[in-house]
């Protein structure tokens, strides 16, 4: 899979500044993601990357990662980099036991997370990772379970999809709704991915996904998620003459989707 002008510029100022500042500590580095299903889109897609490290990093490695993440987001805002930096060693152990890392996403350090197999991210980077250095992730000793992903993923539809739908239902953030398109799209489109997945045990971008679900929901929801895919697109002209009817759509859609993916 090629990987976009724009977004080999970013891969490539990220690796020269890791062997400069960090030499030999990375030892592989995988895309996986968006760019690696060839979905990429600047200003819409991170760039999603696992790298691999020869031992633990310590904490002045990590401080000098800080600083590289925050020059690259400065740099070019348009695409940021969402990596994890696990050890070879954890990572090869993966099939046994979930693994830590430490992840960054948009110029900052959000902490230390862990890899579970199960997860959508182990399944897209052994099924769809790009080796960029080192072994080709395809080669790493896991198999996913698509019955404790799907699990995994009924769960985010709880703990975290469910949550968001009751934040965006009340005031202020009621109001993002009416005025911000990517609120549509990224509510439509995110469960409408989840939905393929639990169905067909694969992953899809969110385009795709709005285009499976029209050939699987009912009629009834059609417009608001052909109007989600038009936002996906950047297109500035809507299937609404009311905004508050879209929201309400929206969200509807969303109440209706996710009660599907619990009952699947």
């Amino acid at each position: 899979m090629a990987v976009p002008k724009k977004a080999q510029e970013v891969l490539d100022q990220h690796c020269i500044r890791l062997e400069q500042e960090l030499p030999n500590v990375v030892e592989a580095y995988h895309l996986f993601g968006s760019v690696s299903i060839g979905a990429f889109q600047e200003g819409l897609s991170d760039l999603d990357f696992v790298a691999v490290t020869s031992r633990p990093l310590r904490e002045r490695e990590v401080q000098v990662l800080e600083q590289i993440h925050r020059d690259l987001e400065q740099k070019i805002p348009t695409i940021s980099l969402d990596g994890r930096y696990v050890v070879r060693e954890d990572i090869e152990r993966l099939a046994y036991k979930d693994c830590p890392y430490y992840y960054f996403n948009s110029g900052k350090l959000v902490g230390i997370d862990r890899f579970h197999k199960n997860s959508i991210d182990a399944y897209q980077l052994k099924q769809y990772g790009i080796p960029i250095l080192g072994k080709d992730p395809r080669t790493y000793d896991y198999t996913v379970d698509w019955d404790l992903l799907a699990q995994n993923m009924k769960r985010n539809i709880e703990q975290y999809w469910m949550n968001w739908k009751r934040k965006v239902e009340r005031f202020p953030a009621s109001l993002g709704m009416l005025y911000k398109g990517w609120m549509i799209e990224w509510g439509v489109l995110g469960v409408s991915r989840i939905y393929y997945s639990i169905r067909e045990q694969d992953m899809i971008s969110k385009t795709g996904a709005g285009e499976y679900a029209l050939q699987h929901v009912p009629t009834r929801w059609h417009r608001i998620i052909q109007e989600s895919i038009q936002l996906r697109s950047g297109s500035k002209k809507s299937l609404y003459r009311s905004r508050l009817q879209r929201r309400k759509d929206a969200l509807a859609y969303m109440d209706y989707l996710m009660k599907e993916c619990l009952r699947e």
